[in-house]
């Protein structure tokens, strides 16, 4: 015979039991539900997300720092934030690592400082806005910074955060004598293409050879429209030779595309300028525009190939 519990027996049973699975669901609903990130909301890479994803993030001015700050007051071992849990909820914490110019958290200077939300970090003349963001919000401001960095048509980086890029590698570059290549890229005969056959397939030709390029290219590599048929890419610690077999695969790549099934019948060919800084230019201005000018050489001297500017 199975003894029956009092009802309130049973209740309180029935109480501890799920106060107890309640307890864990939502520890595991915070942590997968929720972010904590940092927004960028002023100086480089302005509208940026970066998610706390480690217990221990690093950030700095150096390339081994978690999140890298472009920022010459910034240390290369700025600050670091840990996560820790706290109950059922995590605890960040911000953890200046002895930087020169000192971290700052809405305009105090700290050592170490519990972060709450919306919390601003100051870091050399760079701000950033701690968050907590559920999977909503992160999406939503991933689309507005796709949406303020991204071209539209091609998918590429556009020509603001190309300009950022550039001023970056220039900084890196002066900083620990690295090189690096710029390729300026042009379809051929472009303005023909969209006479003839119409915009919309003028559109599709710079989508699928925006793909071309994007697949020969390293992952650390940029490319961004730069305006009409032109992409200009950056190749970090790449020197002039190097640069210029990268865009003889391209070249090769984009003439062997096969453009006949998505309407356009004809071969599709480029034109490529090369660059190498500082050995062709000192300034971005300047190093844009011997590239451009390889590129022109390029062009009148038949297109579908490349060439490099000359040494200054």
């Amino acid at each position: 015979m199975v003894e029956r519990k009092s009802d309130s027996e049973a209740s309180e049973q029935t109480v501890e039991i799920h106060a107890e699975d309640i307890q864990n669901v939502l520890t595991e609903t915070w942590a997968t539900k929720y972010s904590y990130t940092l927004t960028v909301i002023e100086g480089e890479n302005f509208g940026y997300v970066y998610t706390l994803q480690k217990q221990e993030t690093v950030l700095g001015r150096s390339e081994a720092a978690d999140f890298r700050i472009f920022d010459p007051k910034a240390s290369r071992r700025h600050l670091m934030i840990r996560l820790q849990q706290d109950g059922q909820n995590i605890k960040a914490t911000a953890i200046d690592l002895e930087s020169k110019n000192g971290t700052y958290v809405n305009g105090e200077r700290i050592a170490d400082a519990v972060l709450k939300n919306s919390d601003k970090i100051q870091i050399g003349d760079t701000i950033l806005k701690f968050e907590v963001k559920d999977l909503l919000d992160l999406n939503y401001h991933e689309k507005l910074y796709q949406q303020a960095t991204r071209d539209v048509l091609t998918g590429l980086w556009n020509r603001s955060y190309l300009n950022n890029e550039l001023d970056k590698l220039i900084s890196v570059s002066n900083r620990y004598r690295r090189v690096f290549s710029v390729v300026i890229l042009d379809i051929d005969h472009f303005k023909s293409i969209n006479d003839t056959y119409g915009h919309d397939i003028g559109d599709i030709v710079l989508k699928v050879t925006a793909g071309i390029v994007m697949s020969q290219l390293r992952s650390h590599d940029t490319a961004a429209r730069f305006g009409g048929e032109e992409f200009v890419l950056l190749m970090p610690e790449t020197p002039l030779e190097g640069a210029q077999i990268a865009a003889e695969r391209i070249r090769l790549s984009v003439a062997s595309y096969d453009f006949t099934n998505l309407g356009y019948p004809k071969q599709v060919t480029v034109s490529l300028g090369i660059a190498q800084y500082p050995l062709c230019g000192s300034t971005a201005d300047e190093l844009i525009k011997r590239a451009d000018e390889a590129l022109y050489r390029a062009k009148r001297s038949g297109r579908n190939r490349s060439c490099t500017a000359s040494p200054l």
